[in-house]
C-alpha cells in the first residue's frame, strides 16, 4: 500500500489510533478480495487496491469516506443502527446473510456483494470489512438456472441432507407439484413409501463415494405422483459442488410411462404377429394344399369333361394360387418389420444396376441414374428390395409406351436421400398414405399386383431407421418416391 493510502496523518478522522499502521496496511493489502478498515464512526481508515477497483474510486477518495456513501439509498437509513449493534457485540460474521446486498460504485451503478466483518481488538474499536463482487457468480447461477429450465426432462438439485434446492418446470409437470411445494422439502416425498425408510442410508452411501451413475439399472424404478399414483422413471445422478463448496447432486429424471406403454403394446403386437405367422404358414397353407390335391383327384376321376366344368376347375386352381400368393405376401410383410443385422459397404451404382438386371423394362421405358452419393454402410438386401419395389411400381403403373424413371442419391446429414421419379400418370394426393397400406393399390380400379410392394417397402425402410414418402412432380407428370436411409451402421438398429 502506498503512503497516501496508509494516511498516517489521522487528524482529519480525530482518532486515538494506536495500532501499527504499517501492519494494518500490510494486512489489508494482502487480502485477495476488496478490504477496508472501518472505525465505529463508519469512516474508512484503510482500503486496498481490490476495493478501489471494484468500486471505481481512487485510493485517496476512499480514505476518510463514510461507509454510508458506498450504500444504495434504500440501505442507508438503517445502516447506522446496524453498525451500533455490531460494535456493541463485535464478532466475526457475514453481513446480510439470507438477503441480497448491494454497493454503489462511483458511477452510481449498483453491484451485488458479499461482506464479511472481522472485529480488530485494540484501544480503538475497528472492524476489517471484506467485500466480494458476486456479479459474475450471480450471472453464472442465472445461466445455470436457465439451463436447468431448458432441459427437456425433469431436474432436481439436492443437497447432502436430501433437501430439494432447485427444480425445473418439467419435474413439476411430472409430479404434479408447483415449484413452491417442492423447494426446501425432503426429496423422500417423491418416493413410494416402501423406499422412503432406507433412502437416507442410500443417500449417505452415495455421498461417501460420489460418482456419476444411473439409478435403478436393471430393475423397475418408480416415483410417486402428487395424486398418490406411481409412475416408471429413469434417474441419473451427478455430484457437484456449488459456489459455497457445498456437496450437491444433480438429479435428472425421465418419466418413461409412454415408453413403457409402447413397449407393452409392441410386445403384444409382436406376439400377435408371431401367432399370425404361425397360422398363416401352417393352418392356412395346409388346407389349401389339401383342396389343391382334391381338385387334381376330381380331374382324374372325371376324365374328359365339358368345357364349362373344365373352366370351373381351372378357376379353382387360379384362386388357390392367389390364396397361396396372399399367404406368401403376408409372411413377407411380417418379416419386413425386422431389421437385418449384417451390414456392409454398399456401392449405390452396383445396387441400382442389380435392380435394373432383375426387372424387365418395356422397350420404351428407360432408367436413368444421378448417383451423387456412391457408398453407404447398411444391409444390402432390404435396401435393394425397397428400390426394386419402387422401380417395379413405376414400370407397372406407367400409362405410356415411352417414359423415364430417374434414380438419384444424395447425402443429407447422416442419411442417404434416394429418390425414384417417374413421368407416369401420377397418384391422387388423397391416396398418398393409402398406397402404403396393406393390399392397397394405386387406383380404385387397379387390379394389377397384390398391392403389397409399397407396404413392404415402407415397413423395411422404417425398420432400418429410415423414412419413405411420396410427392407429386407437378407441374410435370408423375410422382417421386423419397427414401431416407441411414448412411452408417447405427447402434439402435444393428445391435
Amino acid at each position: 500500500m502506498n503512503e497516501t493510502k496508509v494516511n498516517t496523518g489521522v487528524d482529519p478522522l480525530n482518532t486515538d489510533f494506536k495500532i501499527d499502521n504499517a501492519f494494518l496496511a500490510q494486512l489489508v493489502d494482502c487480502l485477495p478480495m476488496g478490504a477496508m478498515i472501518v472505525n465505529a464512526k463508519a469512516q474508512i481508515l484503510f482500503a486496498n487496491d481490490q476495493l478501489s477497483e471494484i468500486l471505481g474510486y481512487t485510493d485517496s477518495e476512499l480514505i476518510g469516506m463514510n461507509i454510508d456513501s458506498l450504500l444504495p439509498s434504500q440501505f442507508k437509513s438503517n445502516h447506522t443502527h446496524l453498525m451500533s449493534q455490531f460494535f456493541a457485540k463485535p464478532r466475526k460474521r457475514l453481513m446480510g446473510a439470507g438477503r441480497e446486498l448491494f454497493a454503489s460504485q462511483k458511477n452510481g451503478a449498483q453491484i451485488p456483494i458479499e461482506i464479511g466483518l472481522n472485529p480488530i481488538r485494540g484501544k480503538q474499536e475497528l472492524v476489517l470489512a471484506t467485500l466480494v463482487d458476486i456479479s459474475q457468480r450471480l450471472r453464472a447461477n442465472n445461466m445455470f438456472q436457465r439451463s436447468i429450465q431448458a432441459v427437456p426432462h425433469g431436474v432436481l438439485i439436492i443437497d447432502k441432507n436430501g433437501i430439494i434446492q432447485s427444480v425445473n418446470k418439467s419435474i413439476c409437470s411430472s409430479f404434479g407439484y408447483s415449484e413452491e411445494e417442492l423447494l426446501d422439502k425432503k426429496m423422500e416425498m417423491l418416493l413410494p413409501k416402501r423406499y422412503q425408510g432406507h433412502h437416507a442410508g442410500l443417500r449417505h452411501s452415495f455421498h461417501q463415494a460420489p460418482s456419476i451413475r444411473s439409478m435403478g439399472v436393471g430393475r423397475d424404478l418408480t416415483a410417486l405422483h402428487k395424486d398418490g399414483k406411481e409412475f416408471p422413471v429413469e434417474i441419473g445422478l451427478s455430484p457437484f459442488e456449488n459456489t459455497n463448496n457445498e456437496d450437491m447432486v444433480f438429479v435428472s429424471l425421465l418419466d418413461i410411462s409412454d415408453r413403457k406403454r409402447m413397449e407393452v403394446e409392441l410386445k403384444e403386437n409382436n406376439t400377435s404377429l408371431k401367432e399370425f405367422t404361425y397360422v398363416a404358414s401352417h393352418d392356412l397353407r395346409s388346407p389349401l394344399r389339401g383342396i389343391s390335391n382334391l381338385v387334381e383327384w376330381i380331374k382324374e376321376d372325371l376324365g374328359t369333361t365339358t368345357d364349362e366344368v373344365q373352366h370351373n376347375l381351372t378357376r379353382i386352381d387360379e384362386r388357390i394360387l392367389k390364396m397361396e400368393t396372399l399367404i406368401d405376401n403376408l409372411l413377407d410383410y411380417a418379416k419386413a418389420g425386422k431389421a437385418t443385422l449384417d451390414t456392409q459397404k454398399i456401392d449405390i451404382n452396383k445396387l441400382v444396376n442389380n435392380v435394373e438386371e432383375l426387372l424387365e423394362f418395356p422397350v420404351g421405358i428407360k432408367l436413368k441414374k444421378d448417383i451423387q452419393l456412391d457408398n453407404i454402410v447398411s444391409a444390402w438386401t432390404p435396401l435393394e428390395t425397397v428400390i426394386r419395389n419402387l422401380v417395379s411400381n413405376a414400370i407397372g403403373h406407367h400409362d405410356r409406351e415411352e417414359g423415364i424413371i430417374l434414380i438419384r442419391s444424395v447425402a443429407e446429414n447422416t442419411l442417404c436421400h434416394l429418390t425414384v421419379s417417374d413421368d407416369g400418370p401420377g397418384i391422387p394426393e388423397a391416396a398418398y398414405e393409402r398406397i402404403f397400406s396393406l393390399f392397397q393399390t394405386t387406383t380404385s380400379g387397379e387390379r394389377q399386383g397384390a398391392g403389397i410392394g409399397l407396404s413392404i417397402s415402407r415397413r423395411l425402410t422404417e425398420a432400418h431407421g429410415g423414412k419413405l414418402n411420396v410427392t407429386s412432380n407437378q407441374p410435370q407428370r408423375g410422382v417421386t418416391f423419397h427414401v431416407w436411409w441411414p448412411r452408417f451402421a447405427r447402434k439402435e438398429i444393428n445391435d
